[in-house]
């Protein structure tokens, strides 16, 4: 096991993690409070208006989270924006993206089928532009400008905020916030000595909460506990396809029970990714994890080629999100992309709260 995910286990508070990993944890407990206290008088201060705040002239919703990644918020942006597409609204997903000067703005989806390939795009935003064609997608350092944008300059009627709960400069009009069921606040700690972006009292901001994957009882009361005002619906991370290293499909995930792979994954929980896999019966040879965003470079194309060969596994196997960065490096290999959806339960009151906080005067 990597050391990368020896820690991942103790700032997510699992009790098999090494001793020496929950050492390094509490040793750093010191820093987490006081990033967690900046980060809480940082709120106080947008809440006091002592910070000024973008607004724009169409509704904003937030999709974000508490923790450093894997809660599956871009498969629930992806459910959203389909949402919103099939109600016959305009919406465009602004997010971050990577580097780049405040002004810079990055159309990574034009609505009209001309995408940005990633590198230089984001994963994420590449992902959701590939998905969906029709799909305004920006990315950009100052996200109330490149909201603005989206709406001066492409018709954008709502705004979806990809990973935008911290992000309290510009005005939306709903919050939801998307937890791990299995563990919803890791360690219960800020990072560095944690998974939490900021204390968990921050989730009382949320217009909506929604818990993926398994969640015991003791989670759902905590999650109640802090936000017992707040709905909190449930959803799940369900693989619907199987696709090349074009974005074809190529059969049903059901086609890989028995399958021998190499997998290889840049993800905040790639732990998800090898439970998944073995939820179909698939046999993982050896999984090549990667950083959360990572930038596959051709090293890494001839490492995963060496790997399938020595192996004598059957295919590679990665995410949507990797795939959009890994398929120019593996062109004559076989590859298999596992797309997966976000199925909500008790979707259509999601769907209304969303219609009725975002659109409703």
């Amino acid at each position: 096991m990597s050391f990368r995910r020896k820690m991942l286990q103790a700032w997510e508070g699992n009790p098999s993690s090494p001793a020496w990993s929950r050492v390094l944890t509490k040793s750093l407990g010191p820093l987490g409070s006081l990033y967690g206290a900046a980060m809480a008088h940082r709120r106080r201060r947008y809440e006091a208006g002592k910070v000024g705040v973008s607004k724009i002239p169409v509704p904003v919703i937030s999709i974000g989270n508490l923790t450093l990644g894997g809660t599956g918020k871009t498969p629930t942006v992806a459910w959203l924006a389909e949402k919103l597409i099939l109600k016959g609204r305009k919406p465009a997903v602004v997010s971050r993206g990577y580097g780049g000067r405040p002004k810079d703005v990055m159309v990574v989806g034009d609505g009209e089928g001309s995408l940005m390939a990633a590198p230089p795009a984001a994963d994420e935003a590449a992902m959701l532009a590939c998905r969906y064609p029709e799909l305004l997608v920006l990315t950009g350092v100052e996200r109330s400008f490149v909201a603005k944008k989206a709406v001066e300059e492409f018709g954008a009627d709502v705004v979806v905020l990809d990973d935008g709960f911290q992000h309290l400069a510009l005005h939306r009009d709903m919050d939801l916030v998307v937890l791990r069921g299995d563990r919803p606040f890791g360690n219960g700690m800020v990072v560095p000595a944690g998974v939490l972006r900021e204390p968990v009292s921050a989730l009382r901001r949320a217009g909506a909460v929604l818990v993926t994957g398994k969640c015991a009882e003791r989670e759902r009361e905590e999650i109640r506990s802090l936000a017992p005002d707040i709905s909190i619906f449930a959803g799940r991370l369900v693989p619907v396809a199987l696709q090349d290293s074009h974005g074809e499909k190529t059969g049903s995930p059901d086609e890989l029970k028995g399958a021998r792979v190499v997998a290889v994954s840049g993800l905040g929980n790639p732990h998800g990714f090898e439970k998944m896999l073995e939820s179909l019966d698939v046999e993982i040879i050896v999984h090549h994890e990667y950083p959360d965003h990572a930038n596959y470079a051709l090293a890494d194309g001839v490492r995963l080629v060496s790997s399938l060969k020595k192996t004598g596994a059957d295919f590679i196997i990665t995410t949507e999100k990797d795939a959009v960065k890994l398929s120019s490096l593996l062109s004559d290999t076989p590859l298999r992309v596992l797309r997966v959806v976000m199925k909500v339960k008790d979707e259509m009151n999601l769907a209304a709260l969303i219609e009725k906080k975002l659109f409703s005067s």
